[in-house]
């Protein structure tokens, strides 16, 4: 048996709506020819130049779906997904009414873990940008959350990525949860809905498919809904709703002509009485359909339908391989029979990525039906017909997978290897001198309740950054007189200005808007001050219409009063703007509890070493920095930094907050090389 038949043959049963479908396997001497389910779509690039730049929301929903089930892929069967290329993907329709990437051909040559996350990457750089090679417009940077364009900067720089699938899709999420206000869930299914503007071009169809389905007249008004929309916005049916519809189609499906009997979601049509919203209205979708009784089904033919070769209810893959694939078109109770699973398990829904395997509920899991499993409900098992000819020929090709050569297995080797050393969205073993350099309008704003370090994260942040030989920062001390633990390192460089009234915020914002980096270190009193003329949803527009990046830093400490005071900030003044939390020792261990009450998915956290009271108090009351301290640089510095193992011990804690801080600085870092 070849090689590639072992793995083959574990993909027959396995479902992935957007990666190659096997439905037969056959070797004739030295190839090994496969039946592949396919269905018509546009070539990415093609679609993206003629359509322009997505919405960030749809290209990182679109992209966040094909990661998702390559990583399900990819930890179900490697040999399989070396073999998928993110690059040929096309954009075309799922279930008929959503956009969807796919693939349906598996390469010749098989490719490493990190050169596919990195074809994802570009992937969603042709999405965003609306064009296969020209760079990140500025224009388009503007609409990107920056934990984005961090990335795509980078990948654009060095044509590579050190992001792993998950992570991937983990930044896909964090991205469209910042520009559609925290959508998460099945709402995110939303984003993708195929009006005129974004509709692929595809075949049409030769005829409008036949209804079939009780038109008799009804005094209450009554909308035709597909169940594969109700299907993804509701992830799946209770176990009454399934028996209510399974009854229905079966009376239903006798009125069908067996070529267009296909009780797939996407000819299924639910007539809903009762309702007048429109077909869009998530409440709408909401319905149960236990508590409509007198709801019905109508049914849409699949004579005419190009897809029909990636339905999982329609069409059945070989039980082994040298079997056909079988045409279920025919045969009423076993198409029944497979879609009773679906119904229930997620399939045809964007949220069907199995949450109730992931421990935390943060991150979906993986998208993986078996569908073997369904002939054991009703107790029976089919033995599979001969497909036909014509129709299966038309809609799943066969193609040649071809051998890999060991040299190409051996080179991919490295790459594997060099993928799994980066276990981090923002990996801390990347020299400074590969970051990706691009100017931002962005306000960094320490934020929080007093006495948690704010002032010496700032000082830190104007240390490594190296602010100081820097002329696009401006930096602003608003704490009250006396207490200007910030401005005290750098008087010329740091300007003092009290947050006392809004004209203060307002220079603030027309600094940035003048193209430079703003770090401002705020006194835990001014909220109340902010609050009168900030909020969320003005925050929220200034990115938006301005491409204005607030990035709030929050240290938390385990002070009973760091929790309060950053909720407070956030629902008064930022919102759901993405933050950086800074997580610090001074006070004492911080409970996990804590941290999940503060923490969201759109959050970076950092955790700073712990430093000695005496060694924090002394480096406070300096006004220098560490390393002219180090140095010597300073004539009346503390007694205690004539110590020699004292220097050696701040030497050593200065880069552990380098590492720690490192996530932070790789966005602001204009000229790496000047870096400290």
């Amino acid at each position: 048996m070849r090689a590639e038949t072992i793995w083959l043959s574990s993909m027959l049963g396995a479902y992935f709506p957007s990666l190659p479908r096997v439905l037969d396997i056959l070797n004739e001497g030295t190839q090994t020819n496969v039946m592949l389910g396919t269905a018509p779509g546009e070539v990415v690039r093609q679609y993206c130049s003629r359509v322009g730049p997505l919405p960030i929301g749809i290209a990182c929903v679109l992209v966040w779906r094909l990661a998702s089930e390559l990583e399900a892929l990819e930890s179900f069967l490697p040999e399989a997904v070396s073999f998928v290329d993110p690059l040929n993907c096309r954009v075309g329709l799922w279930q008929q009414d959503f956009l969807q990437l796919f693939v349906d051909r598996f390469e010749s040559r098989p490719l490493g873990r990190a050169e596919i996350a990195s074809r994802v990457m570009q992937v969603c750089a042709i999405l965003i940008k609306g064009h296969p090679t020209e760079p990140i417009s500025a224009s388009v940077a503007a609409k990107v959350p920056s934990s984005l364009l961090t990335h795509l900067r980078e990948w654009q720089a060095t044509g590579s990525t050190l992001l792993t699938l998950g992570q991937i899709k983990g930044l896909m999420l964090m991205a469209t949860a910042a520009v559609t206000r925290g959508l998460r869930g099945s709402n995110m299914m939303s984003q993708l809905f195929a009006n005129e503007r974004w509709h692929p071009l595809l075949p049409f169809q030769r005829t409008t498919p036949h209804v079939y389905g009780r038109t008799e007249g009804s005094r209450m008004p009554v909308i035709s809904v597909r169940l594969s929309r109700l299907l993804a916005h509701r992830h799946r049916l209770t176990e009454i709703e399934v028996l209510m519809l399974h009854n229905r189609l079966r009376e239903q499906a006798a009125a069908v002509p067996v070529l267009g009997l296909a009780l797939d979601p996407e000819h299924i049509l639910l007539r809903l009485p009762g309702l007048r919203e429109s077909a869009n209205d998530s409440k709408m979708l909401d319905i149960r359909l236990d508590s409509l009784a007198e709801f019905t089904v109508a049914l849409e033919s699949a004579a005419d339908c190009l897809t029909l070769g990636r339905s999982p209810v329609v069409i059945r893959e070989a039980v082994e391989p040298g079997k056909p694939f079988s045409d279920l078109r025919g045969d009423v109770e076993e198409q029944l029979s497979r879609l009773w699973q679906t119904l229930q398990d997620g399939t045809f829904s964007l949220s069907g990525y199995n949450m109730e395997s992931v421990g935390n509920r943060e991150l979906p899991g993986q998208f993986f039906c078996y569908l073997g499993n369904a002939f054991q409900r009703v107790g029976r098992t089919v033995s599979p017909r001969p497909a036909p000819t014509e129709p299966a020929t038309r809609t799943a090709p066969r193609v040649p997978i071809l051998s890999p050569s060991p040299r190409e297995t051996e080179s991919q080797t490295p790459l594997v290897e060099e993928s799994m050393k980066s276990s981090s969205i923002f990996p801390f073993n990347q020299s400074l001198d590969k970051l990706p350099q691009h100017p931002m309008k962005m306000i960094l704003i320490t934020a929080g309740s007093g006495g948690t370090g704010k002032s010496t994260i700032a000082r830190l942040i104007y240390e490594l950054a190296n602010f100081e030989t820097r002329d696009d920062v401006a930096m602003f001390d608003c704490d009250a007189l006396g207490n200007r633990d910030f401005q005290k390192i750098s008087p010329n460089k740091i300007e003092s200005m009290p947050i006392d009234n809004i004209d203060s915020m307002r220079r603030i914002v027309e600094t940035a808007m003048d193209g430079k980096l703003v770090l401002a270190d705020l006194p835990a009193s001014c909220q109340d001050i902010l609050g009168r003329d900030l909020n969320p949803e003005i925050i929220q527009s200034l990115r938006e219409d301005d491409g204005l990046h607030w990035l709030p830093i929050h240290p938390v400490t385990a002070k009973a009063a760091t929790l309060p005071a950053i909720k407070q900030w956030r629902s008064a003044i930022f919102g759901e703007a993405p933050s950086i939390v800074v997580v610090s020792l001074k006070d004492g261990p911080v409970s996990s509890d804590l941290l999940d009450e503060i923490i969201r998915p759109q959050d970076l956290v950092l955790r700073m070493p712990v430093l000695d009271q005496s060694l924090a108090a002394a480096l406070d009351a300096s006004n220098a920095t560490w390393l002219d301290i180090l140095e010597g640089r300073v004539q009346d510095s503390h007694r205690m930094f004539g110590n020699p193992l004292v220097k050696r011990q701040l030497r050593f804690k200065r880069k552990e907050c380098e590492d720690a801080l490192f996530p932070l600085l790789r966005r602001i870092i204009k000229d790496p090389s000047t870096a400290s």
